[in-house]
């Protein structure tokens, strides 16, 4: 099975996981290749470093372009780290893909480019992707904040994606474990962080991992002919109808109505002057039909006309 560790996001923590999952998969019997299409090869420099350390088994990792890399006919599971940094060889990935695996941060930003990438891989597949895989990497690790289960409950609202309820922490042992050539299995065994991979690692690859595949392959729904769908993937720009770039005056419009809507006394003022604006438009009819106050003013201005007569 060929699983892809995509996203259009940098920093989600995507070769960190592919390099964990392929030795997980390693110790579990499995033949593996690792496969690093991102042109920052960091995957392929952790394996390397590996094996400098002599640290076995040895990972395999063929790293380069698409076109360019071998996929070994023996191996159980292929694993492909993409960047976008290659977005030629990060759309063949996909074509090829049995399923696709995203990683998550829990930030806004991140929410609305998963939502771009859902679209982006309905695009790129002709509105047929392959089985979509979400879950939360780096979680906040205090209870007290609520962002991560935001973000969750976000995600789960995205047609196109199964969010699964494992999550990885932001744990620094993610972080020194991968500059050391090692899994966080490896360098620390007991710990939370272990126990956390674990159950995402089996999540992924556990017993009747194959026949749940195949069952969603069957279900999969175009988002290109399905507009409630288009709506629930759109990020701001998006539901504003801008593509590319964003006019002072479409953003001005977006802001200020819903602010309007939720607060009716901000509306006080131009009310105020619209009554102003009467009065004055009465006080000149009167003046122009000839009413008491126009005599007053026109000697006023006679006076001046006068006075500017007697300078000159």
């Amino acid at each position: 099975m060929i699983t892809v560790i995509a996203n259009l996001k940098g920093g989600t923590g995507k070769s960190t996981v592919t390099f964990n999952l392929a030795i997980w998969l390693q110790s579990m019997g499995r033949r593996v290749t690792a496969i690093d299409l991102d042109p920052q090869q960091t995957l392929a420099d952790a394996a390397a470093l590996r094996i400098e350390e002599g640290v076995a088994p040895a990972l395999l990792v063929e790293a380069g372009a698409f076109p360019d890399v071998d996929f070994p006919g023996d191996a159980e599971e292929i694993i492909i780290d993409v960047g976008t940094a290659d977005l030629e060889s990060f759309k063949q990935a996909i074509m090829i893909a049995d399923r696709i695996l995203v990683p998550v941060t829990p930030s806004q930003a991140d929410i609305w480019s998963t939502q771009r990438f859902v679209e982006f891989l309905s695009r790129n597949t002709h509105g047929n992707p392959p089985e979509s895989i979400t879950f939360i990497n780096r979680a906040d690790t205090s209870r007290t904040i609520h962002a991560t289960d935001e973000a969750a409950a976000a995600l789960d609202a995205l047609p196109g994606l199964r969010l699964i309820p494992q999550r990885l922490s932001n744990r620094s042992v993610f972080r020194d474990s991968f500059s050391e050539g090692l899994a966080v299995f490896e360098l620390e065994p007991r710990s939370i962080a272990t126990r956390e991979f674990t159950e995402l690692a089996e999540a992924l690859y556990g017993p009747g991992n194959r026949s749940l595949l195949a069952r969603v392959q069957k279900q999969k729904i175009s988002t290109l002919v399905d507009p409630a769908q288009r709506l629930a993937l759109a990020a701001p720009a998006e539901k504003l109808a801008v593509h590319g770039r964003v006019s002072s005056e479409r953003l001005t419009a977006a802001i200020v109505a819903p602010a309007a809507e939720a607060d009716p006394s901000r509306e006080q003022p131009l009310k105020k002057g619209k009554k102003k604006g009467k009065k004055r438009d009465k006080t000149a009819a009167k003046q122009h039909s000839g009413s008491k106050d126009r005599p007053v003013k026109a000697g006023k201005k006679g006076k001046k006309k006068k006075k500017g007569r007697k300078e000159r």
